[in-house]
């Protein structure tokens, strides 16, 4: 019994069943940041949100299997306080690349209870 109330009830329809499923993702992602350590992070960082929306699982593990970076760009603009004084360099990096993720889940949902 569990706190109050009513007795748990037991779930037998997953007793020796295998839930755990792994699939492969694949995915192209464009993100910018004022660094290349930051561009990269912002698209792994993407990369993990698309996933989770994606697959609706309990996700167990994501492993990023393969990336290539299909186009990386570097840009850099001058700028100056009130249009003259204090000239500094903003360096940006925008990556587009290709992932491919390993991804382990269980295979349930809400809707198996």
């Amino acid at each position: 019994m569990l706190g109050f109330g009513k007795p748990a009830v037991q779930i037998d329809s997953f007793r020796d069943k295998q839930l755990l499923t792994e699939t492969e993702h694949e995915m192209t992602i464009t993100m910018s940041g004022d660094s290349l350590e930051n561009a990269v992070g912002n698209v792994f960082q993407v990369m993990r949100k698309q996933i989770f929306e994606d697959i609706k699982h309990p996700i167990i593990q994501m492993e990023a299997k393969e990336v290539y970076f299909q186009d990386v760009k570097l840009k850099k603009e001058t700028e100056k306080f009130l249009f003259l004084f204090m000239p500094r360099e903003k360096t940006y990096f925008t990556i587009t690349a290709k992932i491919i993720v390993k991804v382990k889940y269980l295979n349930i949902t809400k809707e198996d209870f």
